[in-house]
């Protein structure tokens, strides 16, 4: 055989699916030094914008597999390699590509891997291969380098069936199964690059409760199947970077999930929004770019008012909500559908508990104040700018911006 004098090393931080997204979250919110007074002055997302440097044209499209059955069989083959760990292989391909177009495939094998199995696409951190004319076709012989394992794949099985068990009911509707996973994995991860595995893998996730938009989606990925719901994993562009997100079927329509984007600042761990919770293609093109072709069409719009929804806590089923278009704070009953206006107060960080709302006051320069929901009768107290707000036993945890980990118990 004659070896083609062709070798690839494909770094994780230049992968399709590998990805940092570190721009896309890192200036999600603007701090302010001085504590707002009024609702002009209050924090508001920041706007995402499409990629200047990239286009669509630049992904991976899955015409090549209707046009190459065989380029498809190739990566079912080291796919299956991959799934079982295999450091080192041979894979043959005899489909009908060029040597220029082939190679592009396999500089890019991410991206063919991701849609034969995504979740087994983010076991490997990089890979390098080697290709040699054989008979009609290529043999092509690849070297990987893991991210996990099959004892830790087997803690992230256990990890996944036990969220089903703790958070998934038989009757609950589609909606409440996939805002189930968006909360979960919002509130798991903590978004940085410094974890053990630079924040790709879903084991570093679980553990570590650290990641990157690739662990978030694939993660979320997991968790939407086995809530019972259809999903896929997406990757493309925004903001000049790479970056991954989801499509969940819900009632029957298919809806974006950016879990990364709704998880609103690595600074405040227990903030949730629903910015990019169930959207159609239309809103996400303003900022996403992604091969549309390869995946399933997202048109329906029946949740769009979700999407005013940020800084958000969930109690028997009701979302309490500081509102992005106005500032004030809301109610959505999720059994009847109803949203209710609770007080026009600036409602930041807030936490739930009994007939309360627990929140830094923005219209009042943070304090920590009570609403109550009942009737949005209002109680400062604390005089004192506070965020990170959360309610384990009874107990209100919560930061100032000197210090953290104060606590009140109500």
């Amino acid at each position: 055989m004659k070896q083609i004098k062709w070798t690839f090393l494909l770094l994780f931080c230049l992968t399709p699916l590998l990805v940092s997204c570190s721009e896309a979250i890192d200036s999600y919110l603007e701090e302010e030094e001085v504590a707002p007074t009024t609702k002009e002055e209050v924090k508001t997302p920041d706007s995402k914008a499409l990629s200047a440097s990239f286009s669509a044209d630049e992904l991976f499209s899955t015409t090549l597999f209707k046009d190459d059955p065989a380029l498809l069989q190739f990566t079912r083959k080291v796919e299956k390699q991959i799934a079982q760990f295999n450091k080192t292989f041979d894979v043959t391909y005899t489909g009908k590509l060029e040597w220029e177009q082939f190679e592009q495939q396999l500089n890019d094998i991410n991206s063919l891997l991701s849609y034969v199995d995504p979740y087994t696409a983010g076991y490997f951190l990089n890979y390098d291969w080697e290709a040699w004319e054989d008979k009609d076709g290529y043999l092509v012989e690849f070297q990987i380098t893991y991210l996990t394992d099959a004892k830790k794949e087997k803690k992230v099985d256990a990890f996944v069936q036990a969220f089903a068990e703790d958070y998934i009911t038989e009757d609950m509707t589609d909606l409440q199964r996939a805002k189930a996973v968006n909360d979960y994995v919002v509130q798991l991860a903590t978004y940085t690059e410094a974890g053990s595995t630079e924040g790709q893998s879903v084991y570093e996730l679980i553990s570590e409760e650290t990641a990157v938009c690739q662990a978030y989606a694939l993660l979320a990925y997991r968790l939407f199947l086995e809530a019972g719901l259809n999903a896929n994993y997406v990757y493309g562009y925004s903001d000049d970077e790479l970056h991954a997100w989801n499509l969940v079927e819900v009632d029957n329509h298919w809806y974006h999930v950016d879990t990364t984007w709704n998880d609103i600042d690595p600074s405040e761990p227990y903030a949730i929004t629903y910015e990019y919770f169930l959207v159609n293609d239309e809103t996400l093109s303003k900022d996403h770019l992604w091969k549309k072709e390869n995946y399933f069409a997202a048109t329906n719009n029946d949740y769009d008012f979700i999407h005013d929804m940020w800084y958000a806590d969930t109690a028997d089923d009701v979302i309490y909500y500081n509102s992005i278009a106005d500032n004030m704070l809301y109610s959505y009953d999720l059994t009847t559908q109803q949203r209710t206006q609770i007080s026009e107060t600036a409602c930041y960080y807030l936490a739930v508990e009994d007939d309360a709302i627990y929140c830094s006051d923005y219209d009042n320069l943070g304090y920590l104040t009570k609403i109550a929901i009942s009737d949005g009768a209002e109680e400062v107290l604390i005089e004192e700018e506070v965020l990170n707000l959360y309610i384990v036993d009874d107990i209100l945890y919560y930061d100032t911006l000197e210090e953290e980990n104060f606590e009140i118990t109500l």
